[in-house]
């Protein structure tokens, strides 16, 4: 039995009152979400501790600084790589798509269902952490 090295990558669920970030790939051939909405995160390099990595990718990614609050899951994409995926509170709604993102948006937690309904976010929004994530946002005020 041979043993292959899982990847371990990060997303951020990150927030800005009740809207979450999302990042667009560009279409690529060699990407399992090209062209598609998604949490926006990264790899973890090998001496670089999870909680870090997130905050790197997303400043990497969108240019936003942001706090790391909490793990929503952890769960085996099925393409040889474990995902980590936090909340996160951004610093400023100022995002702008940096390094490999195509756009960067911010949704309503109502639209976000629509928006990753059709891409390979899409397993993530079935979890039940996620989705109870979501509704705890939905019945927050907004500050």
């Amino acid at each position: 039995m041979s043993k292959e090295k899982f990847r371990v990558v990060v997303g951020g669920v990150v927030t800005d009152g009740k809207e979450i970030l999302l990042g667009k790939k560009p279409e690529t051939e060699d990407h399992p979400i090209s062209g598609e909405w998604h949490f926006p995160g990264g790899h973890v390099d090998e001496d670089e501790e999870p909680g870090e990595a997130v905050l790197r990718e997303l400043k990497e990614k969108t240019g936003l600084g942001a706090d790391v609050h909490q793990i929503l899951t952890v769960y085996n994409t099925g393409t040889g790589a474990i995902r980590i995926l936090y909340h996160c509170e951004a610093e400023s709604n100022e995002a702008e798509a940096q390094d490999d993102l195509e756009e960067a948006k911010w949704v309503g937690v109502n639209e976000l269902g629509e928006t990753l309904n059709d891409t390979a976010e899409e397993d993530s929004m079935e979890r039940d952490e996620i989705q109870n994530f979501i509704e705890k946002l939905k019945k927050m005020p907004v500050v």
